[in-house]
């Protein structure tokens, strides 16, 4: 998910207001509120009600008058990107839960850490994503 995040601070970047004392502030208060806000939506979309305007309610002043249209077109394009990406997983996983490794610990509770990017599992449990192939090609071969 956070590959929405960082094509959003890609793309806002440049439209950043020229010729504040201190730029790389701006550059960190986009980037915070960008990865904040596609966490959120990841954690909870369906209460999630309008994310591309929450995002620029939080980031809109670091831009001129004049590029703010141009700015929320560009996170509502992202945002709706997202919210599709999380209804295609939905459809496949059952769950959009994608900042939770999908590993259980030895006492049966869901691993809590966050998953390796591409991955389902987290470092610790990457070795299950391994098994699970494995297991997946040989049901083929014996089918």
């Amino acid at each position: 998910m956070y590959r929405y995040s960082r094509a959003i601070y890609r793309d806002l970047h440049p439209q950043l207001l020229e010729g504040q004392f201190r730029p790389e502030l701006g550059q960190r208060l986009l980037l915070a509120a960008c990865e904040r806000t596609v966490e959120r939506l990841a954690r909870d979309h369906r209460r999630f009600a309008r994310p591309a305007a929450a995002l620029f309610d939080d980031v809109r002043a670091l831009f001129p008058v004049s590029r703010q249209l141009m700015v929320y077109d560009i996170i509502e394009v992202h945002m709706d990107a997202a919210l599709e990406y999380l209804d295609q997983e939905i459809a496949e996983r059952g769950s959009a839960d994608l900042l939770r490794c999908r590993a259980t610990n030895r006492k049966g509770k869901a691993c809590q850490r966050v998953p390796v990017t591409g991955s389902d599992y987290c470092p610790s449990h990457r070795f299950l994503e391994k098994l699970q192939q494995e297991k997946a090609s040989s049901s083929a071969l014996a089918a």
